[in-house]
């Protein structure tokens, strides 16, 4: 089980619904803090501000996509901690994506839609045991 209030997360998403699943679904699980952004340049600000244990961010947005993002969160001239853990949920899970993902950094994928206990088991790959991750809970 994932220790209420001890983990912050950042949830990207242009679609507010698909924000509000994803917080509801953080909160299910036991995330105490979860922030949220409608967009790449939003995400970028709040990274810079504010450290978070992982993000869960959409790939395809406008503004600054998820591409857009993670190049910047992965160089070293940004700032903001370049190890954040970064959930890519897409609903276009092709190969092509999933490739280019990884290679700029994405930790783990979720296609879209998925579950609250898909969601947990990817926070759990994620981040390390000593984040408070209790293994059971995502069995």
């Amino acid at each position: 089980m994932i220790i209420p209030g001890r983990l912050r997360a950042l949830v990207v998403d242009d679609n507010t619904y698909a924000r509000a699943i994803c917080t509801v679904g953080l909160n299910k699980l036991g995330v105490g803090d979860v922030e949220e952004a409608e967009n790449g340049g939003e995400a970028i600000l709040k990274l810079m501000r504010t450290p978070f244990n992982f993000m869960l961010m959409d790939w395809y947005m406008p503004d600054i996509n998820g591409a857009g993002v993670m190049q910047v969160l992965r160089d070293a001239r940004f700032g903001a901690p370049q190890n954040t853990p970064v959930i890519l949920m897409t609903a276009y899970p092709s190969r092509e994506n999933i490739d280019r993902a990884r290679a700029l950094g994405v930790n783990e994928v979720l296609p879209k839609p998925f579950t609250t206990e898909q969601l947990g088991l990817a926070v759990q790959r994620v981040l390390p045991p000593a984040e408070g991750l209790d293994d059971s809970v995502f069995l």
